[in-house]
Formats: C-alpha cells, structure tokens, sequence
C-alpha cells in the first residue's frame, strides 16, 4: 500500500467508524420527532475541573447516564452536549457524542438511544447494518461480554474490508436503552488496542 493510499485510509477511518456505529444504533432505536443538526462545538466535561485527581477519573455521561471510572492512560476529550435523537450521522465531534481517548492512540465513542429490541436482535441488527452501510469485513468475532453487569456482545470488523483497520463495537441494552460503546486506533491495528478497550468496557457502570 502506498504512501498516498495510506493517509486516505487513515483519513476515511473515524468517519467510517462513526457511521457503523450510527447505523446499528438506528437499527434498535424507537422512532423520535425530529432530526439532529450536527454543528455545535465539543465542549469539556466538568468531571475534568473536579477538586480531587481520584474524582476526576469518575466520568458520568450527562446524556446517557452510565458511569466510567477511566482506567490509566484513557482521558475524557469531551462529553456530548446534547442527547442524539437517534437520527442523522454524527461525526466523531458532533455534540451528540462521548469521546474517549486511550493509551497509543486507541479512541473510543459512546452513544445511547432508546430501543424496543432484545440484545440477540439488536446484535443481529447491528452486524446487518454495519455490512449493508460499509465495505468492512463479516465481523472477525462476536464474544458474549457483560458491561456494568448487563450481557452484551463484543463485534470485531475489518473496515474498510482488507484495510487492516480494527473496529470493536461493543452493545448492550439496559432498561429499553441501546447503548454502543465502540473503538479503533486511527493509526491502524496495534496489539495494545483490544486490552485497552476491554479495560474501558470493564469500568463501566450502569444507574441501577
């Protein structure tokens, strides 16, 4: 692969991963009024400004409403700030969303939507999305996980199809909410990628 080729990739990379993210949350949400217009600047979260180091690593999403005690080397970019309707195609800084970012360059994404699905057809839904939106791969693996005690599916894809660009989608729902937390590294695929996220899904909590 050339250089030229390469930095394309790279470039199409987040923007790829965001729509796979958004078409499998659309596949389980229920219909809402409205469309979201992307376009509001990201902001920081307050969690950032907290008085103690340890209260700081407390992240509770303002929109979305579940709890991540940031493992070492993840930090808060910035936390949504508005709630997604479930419409249109956020980007990775579209106010709508949480982003994370992780040790060697690994990012993370975290949206929610109400749904009406189970998690089994959810999961369906999600793959199905994913394949018919995008080039990437038939998912590489598709584990049986658990994030803040609730089961939940952990999907590996290739995209695009060929790129060697890891995209981990990891679903859940909890209480009639779809919650999607997803991860790639913009750098490409690196051993250190999969046990980062893991560490991240592991901090998780959910309101009970």
């Amino acid at each position: 692969m050339n250089r030229i080729h390469h930095q394309r990739l790279v470039d199409q990379v987040p923007a790829l991963f965001v729509l796979l993210i958004v078409g499998a949350v659309l596949a389980g949400c229920a219909s809402s009024a409205g469309a979201h217009t992307a376009g509001a600047s990201p902001t920081h979260s307050p969690a950032l400004a907290a008085s103690t180091p340890a209260a700081a690593r407390i992240v509770t999403s303002r929109h979305y409403g579940y709890t991540e005690a940031l493992p070492a080397g993840w930090r808060l970019v910035t936390q949504a700030t508005q709630q997604w309707d479930g419409k249109g195609a956020p980007g990775y800084e579209d106010s709508v969303v949480d982003l994370f970012a992780g040790p060697g360059g690994v990012q993370a994404w975290a949206l929610a939507a109400p749904t009406k699905e189970s998690l089994a057809a959810y999961t369906t839904a999600t793959i199905r999305a994913a394949r018919a939106a995008h080039p990437s791969s038939p998912p590489q693996s598709n584990r049986a996980i658990t994030i803040g005690g609730a089961p939940a599916r952990l999907l590996t894809v290739i995209a695009p199809a060929g790129s060697g660009f890891l995209v981990e989608i990891a679903v859940t729902v909890h209480h009639g909410t779809a919650f999607v937390f997803a991860s790639l590294n913009p750098s490409g695929t690196t051993p250190t990628d999969r046990p980062a996220f893991r560490k991240f899904l592991a901090s998780i909590t959910f309101p009970r």
